[in-house]
């Protein structure tokens, strides 16, 4: 008589996974899950960098174009003002980052005045005590055009008395005379004005201790006082 064991072999497709082939499904699935995540954190921090780039431009070339607005019009004298323009008035730099243009403008209501502008840096510190530096525009009227303007005899047309601030978290504001007129009305007043901004984002990037930080470079040309003769 033969005896028939009771046993029976489980098929293939019902075995379990044993532990070696356990451990190595989770090693496997560790790396992935780890690649993914630094794949992910890279593109997160790509992304957080544009951003930051994107805005610290934007922000700064609204304040770049008022400023070559500016120093285009120094030196504008309107056919309708009596009193002269002062050969020394239309540009002054001190300091190196101390920029006051003087030009001939319109109000509002129409009304013939003299402006002054003045931008310079300015230190901030808000209630979160993170301390920094604003670039500031001064937008002051003259309070008598027959004479030389400077900020003593002038007038806030606007905002407080420090200015208004048109930029924030500058880092450097530099400015330089070139091209100096050698005669004529505007003689040795700078017919091109070489302006340097560096601005920084205000957070780091997250996992990073790195500031998004951008240097703009600005040239303009004082064309009323470069074509006056």
């Amino acid at each position: 008589m033969m005896l028939h064991s009771s046993a029976r072999l489980m098929p293939t497709s019902e075995r379990g996974y044993t532990l070696v082939e356990l451990l190595v499904a989770l090693a496997v699935s560790a790396i992935v899950i780890a690649g993914t995540y630094a794949g992910y954190s890279f593109f997160a921090q790509q992304h957080q960098l544009l951003s930051a780039q994107t805005e610290v431009s934007r922000n700064a070339l609204r304040a770049i174009d008022l400023l070559k607005a500016d120093i285009r019009m120094a030196g504008y004298l309107d056919y309708n003002d009596v009193n002269p323009m002062p050969a020394n008035q239309a540009i002054s730099i001190s300091n190196g980052n101390d920029l006051i243009v003087v030009y001939d403008d319109y109000d509002d209501q129409g009304v013939l005045y003299r402006a002054l502008i003045r931008y310079y840096l300015n230190s901030y510190t808000p209630a979160s005590g993170n301390q920094r530096q604003r670039l500031m525009r001064e937008w002051r009227k003259c309070n008598n055009p027959s004479t030389l303007c400077t900020l003593a005899n002038s007038t806030p047309i606007y905002g407080q008395t420090s200015g208004e601030p048109i930029l924030d978290w500058v880092t450097t504001f530099s400015v330089q005379a070139a091209n100096l007129k050698s005669s004529g009305t505007f003689s040795g007043q700078p017919q091109t004005v070489k302006a340097i901004l560096t601005i920084q984002s205000p957070q780091k990037i997250d996992g990073s201790s790195r500031v998004v930080s951008k240097t703009f470079n600005v040239i303009t040309r004082a064309k009323n006082v470069s074509l006056v003769p």
